[in-house]
C-alpha cells in the first residue's frame, strides 16, 4: 500500500529559509499536514521540530506522524570537508534511529558555487563535472556514508540534486555503476531529475531496483526554459516557482508511478517554496490537497 508523506520544504522551511523569523510554526505545520491525511513527514532543517531526537519523536507522535527521512548534505568532492560533515551525518542518523524511523537518511552532494552556476543547464553542467577519477572517489565517499548509516541501523539513500556533483543522467548512472547496489539506494526526485536534464520515467524504469525513497515534484517548463537559456539562475528560478503545482508542469506522474508499480517505500509530496508565512497557510494547504489528489489512487 502506497504511503504518502509531506516535507517541510513544501511549507517553506528548508536550508534556503533558515534564519527567517516568519516561518510557519512547527505545530501549525504538523496540524495541517495531518489534516491533509499524510501519515509521515521528513525532518527538515536542524532544530525546527526540536533540539534533540526525543523531542522530535514526541512532537511528531502527538500528530500521528512518522519521521520518514532526513536530509544530510556531504562534501563528496573534498575528503577533508567530507570528514567534517560526518558529525552532522551522525547526528541525523541518531535522530532517525531515536524516532524509530522507517524512512532513510537522504544523502546528497553539497550545493557548491561551480555547480550552482551551471545548474539546470546540461551543457554547462558537463563542463563543471568532476573528472572521472575524482568522481569515483566521490562515489566511494557516498558508499562510506551509506555504510555508516546502515551500521547504525538506519537505511541510506542518495539524492541526485540540482547544483551538486550528482545532477545529470550521466552522473546518476556513474554513481550507480561505482557503488554497491546493496548499500547505496536512490532517493528518486522527479523534479530534480527534470532540471538535471533527465527523463523521470526512464530513470524510474532503469533504476527501479535501486530506488528506495521517492520525492514527487512537478517542474514549470517555462521557468526551466529561462534557466536553460541563461536568463535566470536556478536560485532565481526557485523563487519564481520552478517547482509548480502538480499537473501544471512537465512530469508525467501517471507514467512514473506505473513504472514504479509495487514500490513500497515512502512517497513524499514536495513543492519547494522559498517562503510560506502563517497567512499563506490556507492557500498552500489547498494547493497541497490538489497535488495529493493528482497522485493518490
Amino acid at each position: 500500500m502506497q504511503r504518502f508523506a509531506s516535507a517541510p520544504c513544501t511549507w517553506g522551511v528548508w536550508e534556503r529559509t533558515v534564519g527567517r523569523d516568519d516561518l510557519v510554526p512547527p505545530d501549525r505545520m504538523l496540524e495541517t499536514v495531518r489534516g491533509l491525511g499524510y501519515t509521515g513527514i521528513e525532518l527538515g532543517p536542524p532544530g525546527y521540530f526540536g533540539d534533540d531526537p526525543e523531542e522530535v519523536a514526541d512532537r511528531l507522535a502527538r500528530y500521528g506522524l512518522e519521521l520518514v527521512g532526513a536530509f544530510a548534505p556531504l562534501r563528496i568532492a573534498d575528503e577533508d570537508g567530507f570528514r567534517d560533515d560526518l558529525a552532522f551525518l551522525d547526528q541525523t542518523i541518531a535522530t532517525l534511529a531515536a524516532a524509530g524511523a522507517r524512512g532513510p537518511v537522504v544523502l546528497a552532494g553539497d550545493e557548491n558555487e561551480a555547480r550552482l552556476a551551471a545548474a539546470g543547464r546540461p551543457d554547462a553542467a558537463r563542463q563543471a563535472a568532476l573528472p572521472p577519477d575524482e568522481f569515483r572517489r566521490a562515489a566511494d565517499r557516498v558508499e562510506r556514508a551509506a555504510r555508516r548509516a546502515i551500521d547504525a541501523g538506519v537505511q541510506a539513500t542518495f539524492h541526485p540534486h540540482t547544483g551538486t556533483h550528482v545532477e545529470s543522467p550521466d552522473e546518476v548512472a556513474s554513481l550507480l555503476e561505482h557503488t554497491d547496489p546493496e548499500v547505496v539506494k536512490l532517493c528518486f526526485d522527479t523534479g530534480h531529475t527534470v532540471v538535471g536534464g533527465g527523463d523521470p520515467v526512464e530513470l524510474a524504469r532503469t533504476a527501479r531496483d535501486r530506488i528506495a525513497h521517492l520525492h514527487l515534484k512537478d517542474v514549470d517548463p517555462h521557468v526551466l526554459e529561462r534557466v536553460r537559456d541563461g536568463e535566470a539562475s536556478v536560485d532565481e528560478a526557485w523563487e519564481r516557482g520552478l517547482f509548480c503545482p502538480f499537473g501544471d508542469g512537465a512530469v508525467d506522474f501517471g507514467a512514473v508511478l506505473a513504472a514504479l508499480d509495487g514500490f513500497d517505500g515512502w512517497t513524499v509530496i514536495e513543492q519547494d517554496r522559498v517562503a510560506v508565512r502563517v497567512d499563506d497557510l490556507d492557500s498552500v494547504r489547498d494547493v497541497e490537497a490538489r497535488n495529493l489528489a493528482v497522485v493518490r489512487p
